[in-house]
């Protein structure tokens, strides 16, 4: 049976990005390899420096690895050469979805899930945010009694072809996930007024539809 030490202990990914960033508080602003797995090491010599090397691969947000994380939080290395590492910075080095295709959740996005979440929580839903969704998956999972609704939330704060892109893939999505009873597509106000209606029409049958957002002094959500 594991210790509670051993249970509580950081995964290596969460030790590394530790060790990261107090070298770049500390004025290092790029290191080695060598330097990431040492100073882990030196902080729990329990690891082995090589199982430490490893990871420095799946925390690059530009590594070839075809096992990297997915989750943003764990990549925050940037390679600028070989053996020679950074701190990922999306204003230098570019925006996450350039090197993985996973686009970070913008302040506005965040906003507007919370919203959501809040306005289901207040209408007797049980809703949890699907963070880490997969093909097809909503961005929001609510169940009320015997009824399980899945809600895609479209970012305001991107430009209108951005929208339509996500919109075009919630509804795509939405009609072919069948394991709800009800799907709803949460979207920007503007981009709802150019849906038309016989788009609205034909959703129905699949019990798929629009919760449109008005942005005043904060979204507005009309389910």
């Amino acid at each position: 049976m594991e210790s509670t030490e051993s249970f509580n202990k950081k995964p290596n990914w969460a030790l590394l990005k530790e060790v990261a960033e107090e070298l770049y508080r500390m004025g290092k602003i790029t290191f080695t390899r060598k330097e990431l797995a040492s100073k882990a090491h030196e902080k729990d010599p329990t690891r082995s420096e090589m199982s430490l090397d490893f990871e420095i691969d799946l925390v690059t947000v530009n590594s070839s690895s075809k096992d990297k994380y997915k989750d943003p939080d764990k990549l925050f290395l940037f390679r600028l050469d070989r053996g020679r590492y950074t701190l990922y910075n999306p204003e230098e080095h570019g925006e996450l979805d350039k090197f993985t295709g996973i686009q970070r959740v913008s302040a506005t996005r965040k906003q507007v899930l919370n919203e959501v979440l809040e306005e289901l929580e207040r209408l007797g839903y049980e809703a949890t945010e699907n963070k880490y969704a997969k093909a097809l998956q909503p961005d929001v999972i609510a169940t009320r009694d015997e009824s399980k609704t899945g809600v895609w939330v479209i970012d305001p704060g991107v430009d209108m072809s951005s929208q339509y892109k996500s919109l075009a893939y919630a509804i795509g999505s939405s009609m072919l996930n069948r394991s709800f009873n009800e799907c709803l597509i949460v979207l920007p106000e503007d981009l709802y007024k150019r849906i038309t209606q016989d788009i609205i029409e034909s959703l129905k049958p699949y019990n798929v539809r629009f919760a449109p957002i008005r942005e005043e002094r904060k979204y507005t959500l009309q389910l």
